[in-house]
């Protein structure tokens, strides 16, 4: 049982965590608990960004493969991401709030704005966009 307390030392909360291992030390079952909740994270992105569900292979080596590239795309951007906010805002990647819908909201701006930039025959200009202070990039991100 973990208990939350207030600043006078009472009880304000508790949460009751199980394990089927009895010999599994209280620290390991939180960080598994915590860890739940990445892995569902992860799955949501999986589902909703990366075409997890779209695949119509039968074949296990194809549905494996699939699997794998849709993992391989949702770290990569993650990592992008992370690495990128990071050095821009000077905070280690840890503390960058992150979410998927984020990064594919920007990249769908870039790709709009550079498509608009060309168009305009102003292509050479596109870094401006990036580095002007209103941030027009990050229209529609919530995490900005």
């Amino acid at each position: 049982m973990i208990e939350r307390l207030d600043r006078k030392g009472q009880v304000k909360a508790h949460v009751v965590l199980c394990s089927t291992d009895t010999t599994m030390p209280a620290q390991e079952i939180r960080a598994l608990y915590s860890a739940r909740f990445q892995l569902e994270f992860v799955f949501r992105d999986a589902k909703q960004f990366a075409g997890l569900t779209t695949c119509q292979l039968r074949s296990t080596t194809g549905l494996e493969n699939h699997w794998n590239a849709v993992c391989f795309a949702l770290s990569l951007g993650r990592a992008e991401y992370l690495l990128e906010r990071s050095a821009h805002l000077g905070r280690p990647a840890g503390v960058v709030a992150f979410s998927y819908e984020d990064v594919k909201r920007r990249a769908f701006n870039r790709l709009f704005a550079s498509r608009i930039m060309a168009n305009l025959g102003l292509s050479q200009r596109f870094v401006e966009l990036e580095e002007h202070p209103s941030r027009p990039l990050d229209l529609g991100v919530k995490a900005a």
